[in-house]
């Protein structure tokens, strides 16, 4: 486990697929307060549909997590919430910008012969919105989204990272993750892939090497070279 980018583009070097991380690495979907205000939407729309609230729901910032919760509370009320929450991804993602760096490292990636993927807890079609912004590099990328009829399957599950594997036709070993979560660790260690974790921050950065990423560097710039 280490802070050495060049330990990181070492291993990715040596892999067919890079499994990558939207929310983070590639923009902010929603910057600033702005999840915050989205969390607090879904929850009061669960609320105005019947569901109590309890410390437990009323504790989660993250409007993802929250549908993960309230899917086994009520699902007819999570697949209501979800909704309202895919419409928010989708209008966000009419000002969201891919890093300017995204475009370089999938570049780079592919003149190497590595595939790349992206996986995300995000509404798809709000990902394809934001990877258009990018160019036509960016809006080829394979996405796997949140699928409203399986909340199960979000990440830290590692469904979409094997789905990514299994549709490039890369076994999971032969793959790996660049993620900025905790969650996405775990997600890359239940697939079999190891992950690079990425953040600008030094706290979050051990937080990552903790959990289990091989590797950390601050952005997806120390990994374009």
């Amino acid at each position: 486990m280490t802070e050495d980018p060049g330990a990181a583009r070492a291993l990715l070097h040596t892999r067919r697929l890079v499994v990558l991380d939207f929310d983070g690495p590639v923009t902010r979907l929603l910057p600033g307060e702005e999840f915050l205000r989205v969390s607090a939407g879904a929850l009061d729309l669960a609320v105005a549909l019947g569901l109590a609230p309890d410390d437990e729901l009323t504790g989660q910032t993250d409007h993802v997590q929250l549908l993960r919760l309230l899917s086994r509370r009520d699902p007819a009320v999570a697949r209501e919430v979800e909704r309202w929450c895919t419409a928010q991804e989708v209008a966000a993602a009419r000002s969201a910008r891919p890093v300017e760096a995204a475009a370089s490292f999938v570049a780079r990636c592919r003149e190497r012969g590595t595939a790349v993927a992206v996986v995300t807890n995000n509404a798809p079609e709000a990902v394809r919105a934001v990877l258009a912004h990018g160019g036509p590099l960016l809006a080829d990328l394979a996405v796997h989204g949140r699928d409203p009829a399986a909340p199960e399957r979000l990440k830290p599950a590692p469904d979409m990272l094997l789905a990514a594997a299994r549709d490039a036709g890369v076994h999971p070993d032969e793959a790996v993750m660049v993620g900025d979560s905790t969650s996405d660790v775990e997600a890359a260690t239940a697939a079999g892939m190891p992950c690079i974790g990425l953040s600008d921050s030094a706290e979050r950065r051990a937080e990552l090497l903790a959990a289990g990423a091989v590797a950390v560097v601050a952005d997806l710039t120390a990994l374009a070279g």
